[in-house]
């Protein structure tokens, strides 16, 4: 799969502007020469970086240290605090991954339960009203029948 490094130009643009970081400032926050900063931020040449520098531009953009790797490598970017594959080929970063998306998933499942227990409830709750509801009105029907 080909390489985006258009991709990470944007990326690196619209950070720079969120942020409101000039070059310099990029420069001084990632460590990186004010050359490979240029390259990377207007996708001069097509050098092939090292892993090493896009985690330090991830870094210093506040993002996850493996942000920019992925958008090089058309995958979608990890959140920041979440674990993250190194390179398409990094099974252990994917089964870390996995496991960490599970977690979550089963975290939101819990919470799912607990209100579907709450809503149970409430169901519950409205039926007895409605059947109170019905007594009465029964009962109010055989009074008037036994009025009239």
């Amino acid at each position: 799969m080909e390489e985006d490094w258009a991709a990470v130009a944007a990326v690196v643009g619209e950070r720079m502007v969120a942020l409101g970081l000039n070059q310099q400032e990029l420069i001084r926050r990632s460590q990186l020469s004010k050359g490979t900063i240029r390259e990377i931020q207007y996708n001069l040449g097509d050098r092939k970086r090292s892993p090493l520098t896009l985690e330090a531009l991830s870094t210093a953009l506040e993002l996850h240290p493996q942000h920019l790797i992925s958008v090089l490598e058309h995958r979608s970017p990890p959140r920041p605090g979440e674990p993250a594959a190194k390179s398409a080929d990094d099974v252990p970063g994917y089964l870390e991954l996995i496991v960490h998306l599970l977690r979550e998933i089963s975290g939101k499942i819990d919470v799912i339960d607990v209100r579907t227990e709450r809503l149970d409830r409430i169901e519950n709750n409205v039926q007895l009203i409605v059947d109170q509801f019905h007594r009465l009105t029964e009962k109010a029907r055989d009074d008037d029948s036994a009025a009239g």
